[in-house]
């Protein structure tokens, strides 16, 4: 369902908020001394955390409601003034306009309703309303948003939701700052399956050549034939020759060396087909052997591809969920006593010049960990501070700020 704008008296009470906002902003700016904001504010603001979302109530201890963000020491919740965290699963986060957005399947956010997609200023959790009065992306019943991305100034949202600013999107949608907007061109909106929204999805999204790479589950965008990825420039979607795979769901992309790096998941002679594969030249071809699991999440540290999932071998390799790609070999990441993660990884993240690693886990490299560890490059660690020990906790994404 599509939920309307907030009542009168909530925008009232908000009112207040916005001006001393607004007055701090334009002190700030006249004085040109970032020193003047008050110290504790400052260290709200999302720069230079590491910020987790999931399925969970508590972080490091302390109660923090499926997001919760890391300065180095100590994990903390977002806490509004009308509450903290989300209702539900928080899947997707970016950086926007200096404010952290969230992306999910929550309907509320520190005690607001946002209907999927949310933004944190440091002190406050704001929803997405465009000028018509429609909140957010629609989410339910059983929608969702899986990923957010900022391209050419605007910020878009990717998942299972047939509208967005009351108008039908079809899973993937813009926002300008002040609408939400369909991803339209040449000869049609969003991504579609069969001919419907219901069946398409978007898994995830990167930047390449100076276009947004969209992927996931779908055989057309904007009216182009596309096996699962496609391209959008701006004005026009585009297929990027994947070719024609049976039961062909792309759960993972990313930029590597200049090039569309895809974690593919199908069906060949009935079997079930792992791999990651990029596109050179036009031409896709695998990196490596074949996964013995699905590729979940794709990142780049210190040069190499990270490639974390739900798979213990690549080719006759244990590597137990996590590995990466020096541009001709998969390795493991071992140490200081064991090989990779004893459970699924969903997301990687490299932060502070460490790899992080979060997901569904309790063992990392031999070591005890809350479901989610870091790497130094010889072994890995526990996070200070603690992870996410609740009853079934799950990270589902890492964002570096």
């Amino acid at each position: 369902m599509e939920l309307s704008t907030k009542s009168e008296t909530n925008r009232r009470a908000r009112l207040p908020r916005m001006m001393a906002r607004s007055l701090a902003a334009l002190l700030i700016s006249v004085t040109g001394m970032v020193a003047l904001a008050d110290a504790a504010h400052a260290d709200a603001v999302p720069g230079g955390k590491l910020f987790a979302g999931g399925t969970f109530t508590q972080a490091g201890g302390s109660t923090a409601t499926n997001i919760a963000a890391w300065n180095g020491v100590d994990w903390s919740a977002l806490v509004g003034p009308n509450g903290e965290g989300a209702d539900s699963q928080v899947t997707a986060m970016t950086m926007f306009q200096g404010e952290l957005i969230v992306g999910g399947s929550f309907l509320e956010a520190g005690g607001e309703i946002v209907s999927g997609v949310a933004s944190w200023d440091g002190t406050d959790w704001e929803p997405l309303v465009s000028s018509n009065g429609a909140i957010g992306l629609a989410i339910l019943p059983l929608g969702f948003v899986s990923d957010l991305e900022v391209f050419n100034g605007e910020l878009y949202a990717g998942g299972a939701f047939p509208r967005g600013g009351g108008q039908d999107v079809n899973n993937i949608a813009k926002w300008n700052g002040t609408d939400w907007l369909p991803v339209t061109g040449p000869s049609g909106t969003g991504v579609l399956q069969g001919g419907s929204d219901v069946g398409a999805v978007v898994w995830d999204m990167t930047l390449v050549d100076g276009q947004l790479i969209v992927a996931g589950r779908f055989d057309t965008a904007g009216g182009v034939p596309a096996n699962s990825i496609a391209a959008w420039n701006g004005t026009t979607w585009s297929s990027l020759d994947q070719p024609a795979l049976q039961d062909l769901t792309i759960l993972s992309v990313e930029n590597y060396n200049g090039r569309v790096v895809a974690g593919r998941s199908y069906v060949v002679d009935n079997f079930n087909v792992n791999d990651v594969a990029w596109r050179d030249s036009g031409v896709w071809s695998a990196l490596g052997d074949t996964f013995n699991g699905n590729v979940r999440d794709m990142t780049i540290h210190n040069g190499l591809l990270v490639a974390g999932g739900q798979y213990q071998t690549i080719g006759t390799t244990t590597v137990n969920r996590i590995a990466t790609w020096n541009g001709s070999t998969w390795s493991a990441l071992s140490g200081p006593s064991g090989v990779g993660t004893n459970g699924d990884v969903f997301a990687v993240a490299s932060h502070w010049g460490f790899l992080f690693a979060g997901g569904f886990f309790s063992n990392a490299g031999g070591q005890t960990v809350a479901n989610i560890a870091r790497w130094n490059g010889s072994a890995w660690s526990a996070v200070p501070g603690g992870g996410f020990a609740d009853t079934v906790p799950t990270v589902f994404e890492l964002l570096s700020t």
